[in-house]
């Protein structure tokens, strides 16, 4: 299964600030996506570490985000069906984290 591992810097007052903007746009992207995003389960792992689950167009998704005082650390599982767009999705989610803990 293709793996995204990416991390952004942060210069946030705390992981928790971090963690709150990325649930937060999670749950942003969940509901205008809501017709493709299926299936949302949350399991917090520690206080500022989250994993996901979900399905997008029908395909199973799975990752995980950790935050720590001046950075976060994303992995998502990407279906075999993606392998052909990682590079775009990646990017794509790249730009979100980093606009998301500006």
């Amino acid at each position: 299964m293709p793996v995204l591992k990416l991390k952004s810097q942060h210069s946030l007052s705390s992981p928790d600030e971090a963690t709150a903007r990325i649930k937060k746009r999670i749950a942003e992207e969940v509901e205008k996506q809501a017709q493709y995003v299926t299936d949302l389960k949350e399991t917090v792992v520690h206080p500022n570490q989250s994993e996901y689950s979900c399905k997008v167009y029908g395909f199973n998704l799975s990752g995980h985000f950790h935050s720590t005082e001046n950075e976060v650390a994303v992995e998502v599982n990407l279906p075999f069906a993606a392998i052909a767009v990682k590079g775009m999705i990646e990017s794509q989610l790249q730009d979100a984290l980093n606009q998301t803990l500006r």
